[in-house]
C-alpha cells in the first residue's frame, strides 16, 4: 500500500580548441579558446557534475536554438569536455579539471508536495529505467543525476515555470518543485500528483493491480 503526505520540497557545454604543446598549457589558458555557448554549456553543467541533462533541457534552460546546441555539444564531445549518455549530456573530468564544480543555489520558490516509501519489492533503479526520458503530461523529461545511493530524476514545463524533481533514496521517495514563482505552487502541487500517479503506476506493473 503506498500512502503519500503533503510536504515541502524542489530539481554546460563549450568547444575548447586543444594545441598540442610540449608543456600542457594552464587550466585557465584552455578557457580562452571557448566559444561563447560552448563556455556556456560547459558552466551549465558543471554546476552539477552527477547530473545527466537532457538535450531539451539544456535548450530550455539555456534558451539556445538548438542548431547551436547540437553544434556546441559536438564540439565539447570532440574536445572530451562533455559525455553523452543513454539519458543525456554531463561533464566529463576533463572538464572539471577546467571548470571547478559551482553549487547552484536557486532562488525559485520551492516546495515539497509529497513524500513516501516504496513498497520493499520495487527496484529502484529499474523503476527509475522505466521513467526516465519520458513526458507525463505536460511535462517534459530533463535529467537524472545519480549521488551516492541517491537517484534525482526532473521534469519540466516547456516554458521552465514549474520543474519537478523525483528524489529516491532509503527506500524512500519525494516530489519537490521548484516554481517560477509562489503563484505556480498549486499547479506545481497539481503536476506533482500526475507525476505521482504515473510513478505509482510504473512501480505496480507486474504485482497484478494499478496503485492510484
Amino acid at each position: 500500500m503506498w500512502t503519500a503526505s503533503a510536504l515541502c520540497e524542489t530539481s554546460v557545454v563549450v568547444r575548447v580548441t586543444m594545441v598540442p604543446t610540449s608543456v600542457d598549457p594552464p587550466a585557465d589558458d584552455g578557457l580562452l579558446d571557448l566559444r561563447e555557448h560552448d563556455r556556456e554549456v560547459l558552466e551549465f553543467l558543471s554546476r552539477d557534475p552527477a547530473a545527466q541533462v537532457a538535450f531539451q533541457g539544456i535548450r530550455r534552460r539555456l534558451g539556445i536554438h538548438p542548431e547551436q546546441l547540437s553544434r556546441a555539444l559536438h564540439r565539447l564531445a570532440e574536445d572530451e569536455l562533455v559525455q553523452k549518455t543513454e539519458v543525456g549530456y554531463r561533464v566529463t573530468p576533463k572538464a572539471l579539471s577546467i571548470f571547478s564544480p559551482k553549487e547552484w543555489s536557486s532562488d525559485r520558490p520551492g516546495a515539497t508536495i509529497l513524500q513516501t516509501y516504496l513498497p520493499a519489492d520495487v527496484d529502484a533503479r529499474a523503476l527509475v529505467a522505466s521513467l526516465r526520458g519520458s513526458w507525463v503530461g505536460p511535462l517534459r523529461w530533463y535529467g537524472l543525476v545519480e549521488s551516492g545511493d541517491e537517484l534525482r530524476l526532473t521534469w519540466a514545463l516547456e516554458d521552465e515555470s514549474v520543474r519537478l524533481s523525483v528524489r529516491i533514496h532509503g527506500g524512500q521517495l519525494a516530489i519537490e518543485a521548484e516554481v517560477e514563482s509562489h503563484d505556480r505552487l498549486d499547479a506545481a502541487t497539481r503536476l506533482g500528483h500526475i507525476l505521482f500517479r504515473q510513478i505509482a503506476n510504473e512501480a505496480s506493473r507486474g504485482y497484478g493491480a494499478l496503485v492510484a
